[in-house]
C-alpha cells in the first residue's frame, strides 16, 4: 500500500488529469453587506475572474464598514434587480444579516422588526433569483463584524439557517470558520481577541472583530466548493491531508504527517477533485460543519471526529477515511501510532 506522501503524488498525476475536462467557470454574482464588499478588495477573491462583487453599491474604500450604506437586506433587495438579475449570473451568493443589526433603534432589535424585515428581503431576493433561473447561496457570518450589541444576535443568524434548509438553499456557515467553532449561529467569538481568521480594527478604526486575508482566503474555499455543489457537480474522488497544531507557540505545527505518539491531535481535511479539473478542500461547508462522514478503521488507537479532528489513543495502525455526502470515497490516510518513550 501506498504511503500518503506517495499516494499524493500519483493522485496529483493521474487522478486529476483523468478528469481534467475544462469548462467555463459560472458567473457568481456576491451580493450583501460590508462583509461581502470586504471580500472582493482582496486577492483570494480577484483570483475568481468569473466573480462579481456587488457587495455595496458604494465606490471603493478602505473605510467603507464606516461610510457606505445600502447593506442591510433591505437595502441589498432595492437594488437586487440591477445588480443581479440584469447580470444574468448562473449564482448569487447573498450574505446579509450583520446591517440589519446595526439598525439605530435598539428597541427595534427586541422586537420582531428587524427579523421580520431580514426574512421579508430574504424571501423576496430568492423569489426573484429562482424566476431568472439563477441558482442561489446564502453565508453565514460572524455577528461580531456588528457595531451594535442588539439583545439576540443569534437570532439573525438562525433564521437564515433555517430559511435555507427549509427552502433547500446550501448555507455556508462562514461564521463557524472564521471563529474556529461549530455548530454556533456566530454568537459569541471563543477567542475574544480574534485569531488567525479574525482581528479586531484590521480595515481601520472601529468596533468588532473583521476578517484577515487568511479568513477572507478561507472563505473563499468555502464558496469555491459551494459554486461546484450548487451546479450539481460531485467530486470524483479526493484525498485527505493533515495539520497537528502546535501546541507550544515557538513550535510549528505539523503537516501532512502518517506518525505519532499518544495524545497528538491532528486535523484532517478533506480535498476532492471534480470534472473540470478544479481541486477543492471540504472545509467547515455546511451550517452544521464539515459535511460528509469520517470514520477510523481502529477507533482505539485513533478516534476521529465528525469534523475530521482526530486523536491518537494508543499504539497500532489505523486508517483514518472519508466519505463525501455523494458517496464518494476519498482515499484513506493511513496512521501508524507509535509508544511514547
Amino acid at each position: 500500500m501506498y504511503k500518503p506522501a506517495v499516494l499524493l503524488a500519483l493522485l496529483s498525476f493521474s487522478s486529476v488529469a483523468a478528469f481534467a475536462a475544462t469548462a467555463a467557470p459560472p458567473k457568481v454574482v456576491f451580493i450583501g453587506d460590508q462583509f461581502t464588499y470586504m471580500w472582493g478588495t482582496t486577492p483570494p477573491f480577484a483570483a475568481n475572474p468569473s466573480w462579481i462583487n456587488q457587495g455595496w453599491d458604494s465606490p471603493v474604500s478602505t473605510y467603507c464598514f464606516l461610510f457606505c450604506s445600502a447593506g442591510t437586506s433591505g437595502g441589498t433587495l432595492a437594488r437586487f434587480q440591477t445588480d443581479v438579475i440584469d447580470l444574468h449570473p448562473a449564482i448569487v451568493h447573498i450574505m446579509v444579516g450583520v446591517d440589519d443589526l446595526n439598525q439605530d433603534d435598539d428597541a427595534l432589535q427586541a422586537t420582531d422588526y428587524v427579523p421580520k424585515g431580514l426574512l421579508t428581503a430574504l424571501e423576496t431576493m430568492v423569489n426573484m433569483a429562482k424566476a431568472a433561473n439563477i441558482k442561489v447561496i446564502l453565508g453565514i457570518e460572524p455577528t461580531q463584524w456588528a457595531s451594535a450589541s442588539p439583545p439576540y444576535p443569534q437570532a439573525i443568524n438562525s433564521i437564515i439557517a433555517g430559511y435555507g434548509a427549509q427552502n433547500n438553499i446550501p448555507v455556508v456557515n462562514y461564521a463557524d470558520a472564521l471563529c474556529q467553532c461549530v455548530n454556533s449561529t456566530g454568537g459569541a467569538d471563543p477567542v475574544p481577541n480574534g485569531n488567525q481568521y479574525m482581528v479586531a480594527n484590521v480595515y481601520g478604526p472601529g468596533p468588532g472583530l473583521y476578517p484577515t486575508v487568511a479568513g477572507y482566503a478561507l472563505m473563499t474555499q468555502m464558496a469555491e466548493v459551494a459554486n461546484l455543489s450548487t451546479l450539481g457537480q460531485t467530486p470524483g474522488g479526493g484525498y485527505l491531508q493533515n495539520i497537528e497544531p502546535s501546541e507550544q507557540e515557538a513550535q510549528p505545527s505539523l503537516t501532512n504527517v502518517n506518525s505519532g505518539v499518544p495524545g497528538n491531535v491532528f486535523q484532517f481535511t478533506p480535498y476532492g477533485w471534480y470534472n473540470n479539473g478544479l481541486v477543492e478542500p471540504f472545509v467547515n461547508n455546511t451550517f452544521a460543519g464539515s459535511n460528509g462522514t469520517w470514520a477510523s478503521s481502529n477507533p482505539l488507537v485513533m478516534s476521529v471526529s465528525q469534523t475530521g479532528l482526530a486523536w491518537a489513543l494508543s499504539p497500532g495502525t489505523a486508517a483514518i477515511t472519508y466519505t463525501s455526502p455523494s458517496g464518494v470515497k476519498f482515499n484513506e490516510w493511513i496512521m501508524y501510532i507509535g509508544a511514547l518513550q
